[in-house]
């Protein structure tokens, strides 16, 4: 449960910065979770769709350029949080990976491909252009020391834990 409020406490803090006002109050506290969804996946799912939303709207209502979300797999251990977000085609010089307020970022663009010998381009499977993921971090993160390198189309974040915030395994009596 305490997962929960955190994530929660992420996203309220995330609204304020965002807009600049407190999160409106309403009388149940909370949306329900499903109760057939992970509730630290469904918090997970909706912040995704909020970040999303918002980096879809440009200033003076204009629209930006569509973006998309690339397709990560995340690993923790005592020491460290491991992530791999898939990105094939994207130079390291079209990528920004950043932590803000507690927040992992990664943007980028992932270029159109060049038809060559006279080809024309008939279908695009993969997305192209501007990409956006956000991946909310837990507490206790040494975030200053954080590592990134894009390797055979794969970014690899490394973020070392405080080695007195592991997580640790609660024997059962």
């Amino acid at each position: 449960m305490i997962e929960i409020e955190e994530a929660i406490g992420q996203v309220e803090s995330l609204y304020r910065a965002v807009t600049g006002k407190d999160i409106p109050h309403a009388e149940t506290p909370y949306a329900s979770i499903p109760a057939e969804k992970d509730p630290v996946s469904h918090v997970q799912e909706q912040m995704d769709r909020l970040l999303f939303a918002l980096g879809e709207t440009a200033p003076m209502g204009h629209t930006a350029a569509r973006t998309w979300m690339p397709t990560l797999a995340l690993w923790e251990s005592d020491d460290e949080l491991l992530l791999a977000v898939d990105l094939p085609g994207v130079q390291r010089d079209h990528l920004d990976v950043s932590v803000q307020a507690g927040v992992l970022v990664i943007t980028g663009s992932r270029p159109p491909q060049v038809a060559t010998n006279q080809h024309r381009l008939r279908v695009v499977e993969r997305p192209l252009g501007p990409f956006r993921r956000v991946v909310p971090l837990p507490p206790g993160l040494r975030t200053a020391e954080m590592t990134a390198q894009i390797r055979d189309g794969v970014l690899e974040v490394r973020i070392p834990r405080d080695s007195a915030q592991a997580p640790r395994a609660v024997p059962v009596a």
